[in-house]
């Protein structure tokens, strides 16, 4: 398997990047439980899979005590504890200090995923001890106060408790939510971050605020396609004037209507619209009047969370974000499902510039290196994506094993997508 053009060098904002291969952002839930920062096993975790000349993507650090929820949607997570990082304070932004520092020593860059959880996040977190006192606005607020109701369906990451009904941003809230923004991009460039994203995606606050299922606003950031974007783009130009050109980036998950079935095809905690080739036309080209250092788009096929790897569907499904390309003028990032196959045809078809892998990256640390050199892959552990401890996440070994004994299966590379035939 020819893996050439993923391989390839390019460049994003001001840095050249030596392949495509970039770590996707993805929720842990191992901050410190005591002050929501990252840990020594988190300065770890990304110094594992730091590579010369790649890209890695934060998890998603949350802006605010408003923005934060406490991920005890999980059983595991409820089981044996599990915190999301935050990037408020001076102790997070030491932390994230101490994460950049050991990226950068390999030679890579990182940008730091900035998220409002909007509604998802409930009213526990102004239970957190350093929280308590401050003052600091509560969730769950949205952009209208629409509930959030439970449903099985993969994208709500399977939620089975019941949510408090937000209250809606007043015109005044969203002043000081953009201020919140901004403060978290400050201290992400105080902590050495090359870039900060824009978590505006899969059901958050941004999506929220998009979706008009969600969004019943008659303000000026509501009714209208336009105006049902206006916060995306209102967050984007602070982000840019906080950090410069060429040091943002945007996430979205466009939706659409499956014309074999009518239903969305990719939907998350209820975020819904009537209109979603409007709507993220019309977000997708406005981006293009800010200097982003790139945007990621998610596939459809990033669901089928609690699905076994070996009769995982997402391997097998089509790209539906292709019609973006001609659409944005910049580095497009895809991500959601890829398979090493996948994410060279993807590139080499010239829909994206580079392809971000979660599962993958989280399993082998060395990815970049092991596509380079064709070595089997540990396959993913489900069990460990979420929650506390060493396993499922510092623990996966490299391609020459200096960490042993391995608990973790291996696959040869043209096995995946395929079938999880054990290598022997």
């Amino acid at each position: 398997m020819t893996l050439s053009t993923l391989l390839s060098p390019c460049s994003v904002g001001p840095h050249t990047l030596t392949h495509r291969v970039v770590l996707a952002p993805m929720t842990r839930t191992r901050a410190d439980a005591a002050t929501l920062a990252p840990t020594e096993q988190t300065v770890l975790y990304y110094a594992q899979r730091a590579s010369l000349g790649g890209l890695l993507i934060s998890e998603a650090t949350h802006i605010s005590p408003e923005a934060t929820p406490s991920w005890t949607i999980y059983q595991n997570v409820r089981d044996d504890g599990g915190h999301v990082p935050g990037i408020w304070t001076d102790t997070q932004v030491a932390r994230w200090r101490a994460v950049c520092d050991a990226v950068h020593d390999k030679g890579a860059v990182i940008s730091c995923q900035l998220l409002h959880a909007g509604r998802v996040a409930q009213p526990g977190i102004g239970l957190h001890p350093i929280v308590v006192g401050t003052n600091a606005p509560l969730p769950p607020v949205s952009s209208s106060a629409t509930a959030l109701c439970a449903d099985t369906e993969a994208g709500d990451y399977n939620w089975d408790q019941a949510a408090v009904l937000p209250r809606a941003l007043t015109s005044e809230d969203i002043v000081r939510l953009i201020d919140d923004y901004r403060h978290a991009a400050r201290n992400a460039c105080r902590a050495g971050f090359d870039f900060v994203e824009l978590h505006a995606a899969h059901g958050y606050l941004i999506e929220q605020f998009l979706c008009d299922g969600i969004n019943q606003r008659t303000d000026r950031y509501g009714g209208s396609v336009l105006n049902r974007c206006r916060l995306l783009f209102d967050v984007v130009a602070a982000l840019v004037d906080e950090c410069g050109a060429k040091r943002v980036g945007v996430r979205l998950s466009p939706t659409g209507v499956d014309p074999a079935t009518g239903r969305y095809y990719q939907t998350y905690f209820g975020a819904t619209t009537s209109d979603p080739e409007a709507i993220y036309d019309c977000a997708v080209a406005g981006l293009n009047d800010f200097p982003l250092a790139y945007l990621m788009l998610t596939e459809p096929r990033v669901g089928a969370l609690s699905v076994a790897p070996e009769v995982d569907p997402s391997n097998r499904q089509p790209l539906r974000n292709g019609r973006f390309r001609s659409l944005f003028k910049g580095c497009l990032i895809g991500a959601g499902g890829f398979i090493p196959k996948t994410a060279e045809q993807a590139i080499a078809d010239g829909y994206y510039d580079l392809i971000a892998f979660g599962r993958w990256f989280l399993a082998n640390p060395d990815l970049p290196d092991r596509l380079r050199d064709g070595s089997p892959l540990n396959v993913y552990d489900r069990a460990t994506f979420y929650g506390c401890g060493a396993a499922g996440y510092i623990d996966y070994p490299d391609r020459h094993h200096t960490r042993l004994p391995s608990r973790y299966a291996v696959i040869d590379q043209a096995q995946v997508g395929v079938s999880l035939r054990v290598v022997d």
